[in-house]
């Protein structure tokens, strides 16, 4: 065994150790419920959603809400300490105090996955890929692993979340997207209030998916490299809205920020821009199946599908899973942004269907399904 595993696993002793001596005096609280933050600073999407239902429909609830630990280190303490005592911890995504500890009896993990529908495989589903765990890492740290349930859109979705957290189907409970109720019912103004010039011109979000580094890089696309050479052929009234996944690097970015063509906006999510663009470009980011929603033009660029599918791979062939355009070359993607314009209408329904389900009053029956007595 490497040195780095050797550390982790002295470390994880250590943190299960400290968990079992500050939860050996602390009864649970029936009304303690966590809220953990991963992918940014603030509640956003279906932890949000959750949160303020759960404020109205059980004002009771003692609520916090923690940025958890993304490495191993002092951090984590913060965060077995909080929910030492809690009967109820809401997530959407990784949550490492959880994978380090056995949680006690009576905590109840909630995995509310922040993606929409299952597209590019996640955890388990990755395992010895050059993207996912190796199975010596999972031996050691057991990721996904001690969620109570976990809450999907559809039953089609329910099945790979099913392989991706390792959990029993009846665990897995498909009821809607709370964010996608949000896209759908709760449609705010547009993130960025544009000058007239730019208001009246052909929209495009682009929101590429989160690419690992380093011995983890799924492919060598270089989006930047893409759109510094795209940008030079569009038409004058196209606007190219950016916006980057939580974890990239802004920095590559900023040769592109003062381009009288090109907003690449670091603050808002691709959510809040969907209802006031007219297209949508990604790669293999499962917002497709949110954007569908509007029956509105959408395409995939893909130069690199070969190389993605063989070092992290999909669920489904890529043409069953969207009713997209799949573009191969740069020359394919110019000419595609070429032809967009205002109030173009393309048939998503069997996208929505088959990924997103119902979207009204899906938060509200979540969170009686969470907290209601059973």
């Amino acid at each position: 065994m490497s040195i780095k595993y050797t550390i982790l696993k002295w470390y994880k002793q250590i943190v299960n150790s400290y968990y079992q001596l500050i939860t050996l005096f602390s009864p649970i609280r029936k009304e303690k419920v966590v809220f953990f933050l991963y992918r940014g600073s603030k509640l956003e999407g279906n932890l949000q959603m959750v949160f303020e239902e759960l404020k109205k429909q059980f004002p009771s609830k003692e609520i916090y809400i923690q940025t958890s630990a993304k490495k191993v280190g002092l951090t984590i303490l913060k965060d077995l300490w909080l929910i030492r005592d809690a009967e109820t911890i809401l997530i959407d995504d990784y949550f490492l105090a959880g994978y380090l500890v056995t949680p006690r009896k009576g905590t109840h993990i909630i995995q509310l996955w922040h993606a929409t529908g299952a597209f590019k495989k996640f955890g388990l589903s990755t395992r010895n890929t050059q993207f996912g765990p190796s199975e010596k890492y999972l031996e050691i740290l057991p990721i996904h692993q001690h969620y109570t349930a976990a809450y999907v859109s559809t039953d089609i979705s329910a099945k790979y979340f099913s392989e991706a957290f390792g959990m029993s189907h009846t665990q897995i409970f498909a009821m809607g997207s709370p964010r996608a109720e949000q896209l759908m019912c709760h449609v705010a103004p547009p993130p960025v209030k544009f000058s007239h010039q730019k208001k009246n011109m052909t929209k495009i979000l682009i929101a590429p998916t989160y690419r690992a580094g380093k011995v983890h890089q799924e492919s060598l696309l270089r989006w930047t490299d893409e759109v510094q050479e795209i940008v030079k052929q569009l038409p004058k009234n196209t606007l190219l809205i950016i916006v980057l996944h939580p974890y990239e690097n802004t920095r590559d970015w900023t040769p592109l920020m003062n381009h009288p063509q090109i907003y690449v906006d670091l603050q808002s999510s691709a959510n809040a821009w969907m209802p006031h663009v007219d297209a949508f470009i990604t790669d293999y980011s499962s917002a497709i199946f949110e954007f569908a929603l509007f029956e509105k033009p959408l395409a995939h660029y893909i130069p690199d599908l070969e190389e993605y599918t063989k070092n992290r791979g999909f669920y489904r062939p890529i043409k069953e899973i969207t009713d997209g355009d799949l573009l191969h070359s740069r020359k394919q993607l110019i000419e595609w942004i070429n032809q967009r314009h205002q109030h173009e209408h393309l048939n998503t329904k069997r996208m929505v269907r088959e990924n997103i389900g119902v979207v009204s009053g899906v938060t509200e029956k979540i969170v009686q399904h969470i907290f209601e007595p059973k």
